[in-house]
Formats: C-alpha cells, sequence, structure tokens
C-alpha cells in the first residue's frame, strides 16, 4: 500500500493527524495528503491527469487554442502533487509554461513548483520557486511554519492577501513535506531569499501610495522585472 491522504477539507481528523505524526518518523517525506491511498486509487487519479491532459489536446486541436474555461490546467497539477508524482509534477510544469506562458500563476502553483523541485534534489530552481510564491503571496511561508505573521501596509488584490492565505492554509500544508518544511525555515531568514522579497515588499508599498499613473506604470514594471529577474537567474 502506498500512503496518501486525499481529503480536501480543510478540517483534517485527529485520526489521521496522529497516523501522519506516526508515519513521518520513518518516512519524513510523507505529506498530509500522503496517508492511506491504495494503489487502486493512485492509478485512478493517474487516468485522471490522462482524461484532462487528453481534453486539453483536443481542444487545443479543435480550436487551435485553449479555452479551458473549466481550469483543467490547474487541476491536473494538483493531481501529480497528490500521489507525489514530483518528476511528472515539473514535466507538466514545463508543458504548462509553454503552452501558457501568459498565466500569472498562483501561490499554491509556486508551492508546487518548489516542493517538487526541492523533492529532485533541484536546489537552485526550489529558490527560485520558493521566492517565487512569496512574491505571490507575502504570508504563505511564515504561515506554513507557525510563525506570527502580521499584515503589511502594502498594495494587495487578491491571492496575494492575508486573508486569502489564511483561508488556504491547511491545503498549503497538506502539500508541504517535512524535509521542505525543514529546509524553508532556514532559508528564508538568508539575504538570498530576504533581499528579492524586501524589495517586492518596498515596491508594493510605493505602488500603494501612488497615485499619479505613469508613476503606478513604472512601478508595476519594476514589480515584474524583479519577479522576471528571479525566475531567469539559472538561464
Amino acid at each position: 500500500m502506498v500512503y496518501c491522504f486525499v481529503s480536501t477539507h480543510n478540517t483534517i481528523p485527529s485520526n489521521v493527524v496522529t497516523d501522519f505524526k506516526q508515519s513521518v518518523r520513518t518516512q519524513p517525506n510523507l505529506t498530509l495528503i500522503q496517508i492511506i491511498m491504495t494503489e487502486k486509487q493512485i492509478e485512478k487519479t493517474r487516468k485522471l491527469i490522462k482524461k484532462h491532459r487528453a481534453a486539453l489536446a483536443a481542444e487545443k486541436r479543435k480550436f487551435g487554442a485553449f479555452d479551458d474555461s473549466v481550469g483543467r490546467r490547474y487541476y491536473i497539477a494538483e493531481l501529480y502533487m497528490r500521489i507525489s508524482d514530483y518528476k511528472g509534477t515539473i514535466t507538466y510544469k514545463k508543458w504548462f509554461d509553454k503552452n501558457f506562458p501568459d498565466d500569472i500563476g498562483s501561490p499554491l502553483h509556486s508551492l508546487y513548483w518548489s516542493i517538487a523541485y526541492f523533492e529532485l534534489g533541484k536546489i537552485p530552481e526550489a529558490k527560485i520557486y520558493t521566492i517565487d510564491t512569496a512574491f505571490q503571496n507575502i504570508y504563505l511561508h511564515e504561515l506554513i511554519l507557525d510563525r506570527e505573521v502580521k499584515r503589511i501596509d502594502m498594495y494587495e488584490h487578491g491571492l496575494d492577501m492575508l486573508e486569502f492565505a489564511k483561508s488556504r492554509i491547511n491545503i498549503y500544508k497538506k502539500v508541504s513535506t517535512q524535509p521542505y518544511l525543514d529546509w524553508l525555515s532556514p532559508f528564508i531568514d538568508t539575504d538570498e531569499y530576504k533581499e528579492p522579497v524586501n524589495k517586492f515588499i518596498e515596491l508594493n508599498k510605493l505602488l500603494k501610495a501612488e497615485n499619479d499613473k505613469d508613476k503606478r506604470i513604472e512601478l508595476v514594471d519594476k514589480i515584474r522585472d524583479l519577479e522576471n529577474m528571479n525566475r531567469n537567474r539559472n538561464k
């Protein structure tokens, strides 16, 4: 049997948490989504991945482009992570980036990429997407590490807000492996992490206070440049 917990509910039963704590002592790369999943359930998940990828491919053949109004492209990444197929996750990420280059991403997907890269031993890439996760939501890392978090007075507009991160924190925690969290805790205290993240905060503070349209555009461009510089620094 492979161990996997597949529920996406926010409330985790106490017996599941106990089982997880016992299992993680001997298998430290387990996550809270990795308890009690049978081989049959894993195979069912793999079939779902094939089904949704085939649907996207058919859409591209028929229309010459992707519509994906139902959000299959996002769900597929979740399915790969659900069964801890980190190699599959990154292979899919590369396809995703190629076919949806203008997608703005999300905190959860940046977290997926950073965990998957870490579990594959690709630390430079894990660092890039850990920082990218912070750009997506500045509060997420400290929340999943159970640190005290206070709202920052800066420009926010949706997925990057503290309230959003708090509302999804159990989902973020369930996909996080213990080795990744052990690595993350000291990494977010390094200059390598703090320098770009603090710059990001600084720019968004200025953006919130700025009313001039041209200056706002300039600040947004600087934020995009910072994000792109991080993603491209190993290329």
